[in-house]
């Protein structure tokens, strides 16, 4: 996302509270979720311009695409968010819809998305190293936020812009996807809301070392560890 209003770039890491900061700006600008295409988040049908999604552009893909130009990117404040790696993955694993297919483990060892750097499947479970440092392992953003600590941090991002308002709102594409249904079947079936489960339950031991090597380069660059 570019906002030349606030002279700020968001490079967009999927799953990562990137929805609640785009609607955030998509608000400043006066802007319907309909109607983005300002702020670069319209669908891309030309591989050589970058991802099916412009949204997910990494740092890097900013310059290299010609959607800015260098001069901006440098004068421009550049933030992103990252998530633990394990929790991301169970998330991709409900939000793309492999748990109709798949058990979670047969999942990552089988129904990975082949690594296709145009599409949008891969783009969800891309290593969050990739979006926000260059292949020399320069990183290219001045601030990383976690969705860990998404509105403290966020404040951080707003206070650097000079915005003094900063409350996120949640949003989730495919609770809005759903909402009307879901609203619908509610009142045709009594059901208690299933108890959210800890990313950790999904995983064995083998299983989280298997996502470890996967996404070694987060590990290390963002600091996070497997928790129960």
């Amino acid at each position: 996302m570019v906002s030349r209003k606030y002279k700020a770039i968001f490079v967009h890491v999927p799953k990562a509270a990137g929805q609640s900061i785009e609607h955030f700006f998509l608000k400043r600008h006066g802007l319907s979720w309909k109607k983005r295409e300002p702020l670069l988040l319209k669908r891309n049908p030309n591989p050589e311009r970058g991802p099916s999604r412009l949204a997910h552009l990494t740092a890097e893909e900013y310059i290299k695409h010609n959607y800015v130009s260098e001069d901006e990117f440098n004068k421009f404040y550049k933030f992103s968010f990252v998530r633990n790696p394990w929790a991301r993955l169970v998330s991709e694993y409900k939000y793309g819809g492999y748990d109709k297919q798949y058990a979670f483990k047969e999942f990552v060892m089988k129904g990975f998305p082949e690594k296709d750097l145009y599409t949008n499947a891969y783009r969800h479970i891309m290593p969050q190293y990739e979006y926000i440092y260059d292949g020399e392992g320069k990183k290219l953003v001045d601030f990383v936020g976690k969705l860990e600590n998404l509105q403290n941090d966020f404040d951080v991002v707003c206070s650097s812009l000079g915005l003094a308002d900063s409350a996120l709102l949640h949003v989730n594409s495919s609770n809005r996807r759903n909402s009307i249904l879901g609203r619908l079947m509610a009142r045709l079936i009594d059901r208690t809301p299933k108890p959210k489960i800890h990313y950790s339950e999904y995983y064995n031991a083998k299983l989280a070392d298997h996502v470890a090597n996967i996404y070694s380069k987060d590990l290390e660059a963002f600091n996070y560890e497997f928790t129960d």
